[in-house]
């Protein structure tokens, strides 16, 4: 099951939980927070992302998260509080897993299915 959390859980009440719907349960299918896609119109900014998929977290304010509402291929890393990391645009996910693998979190890899139209973040 995917969880997320908002940009306020991750940097100002960092020890609470996940954003959470109990409604999300109520399905034999993964159900999750709306989202729409950014434009990439200009930089996307962390005040920008309302809510953020975790890909990593462990306690200490330590993760890995993309973003999900705008949907981006911008991902932020926390290595505590004052140790912010953002990668955005262009092959951002494969950059962000490699620094991500340098700081010792566990990254699991999965397949994601990308719409033609977005192909260029990808491709060399």
């Amino acid at each position: 099951m995917p969880q997320f959390r908002t940009t306020k859980n991750i940097f100002v009440d960092p020890w609470n939980d996940e954003l959470f719907d109990p409604n999300w349960m109520d399905s034999n299918t993964p159900i999750v927070p709306p989202k729409i896609n950014w434009d990439y119109q200009r930089q996307i900014r962390i005040e920008d992302v309302d809510i953020w998929e975790v890909i990593y977290f462990q306690g200490g304010n330590k993760g890995l998260y993309a973003a999900w509402s705008p949907y981006a291929e911008f991902y932020l890393i926390t290595n505590g509080l004052q140790n912010i990391e953002t990668f955005y645009g262009k092959k951002a996910g494969f950059r962000a897993y490699k620094r991500a693998i340098e700081l010792g979190m566990p990254i699991p890899v999965n397949k994601v299915w990308v719409d033609e139209k977005d192909m260029w973040l990808y491709k060399d």
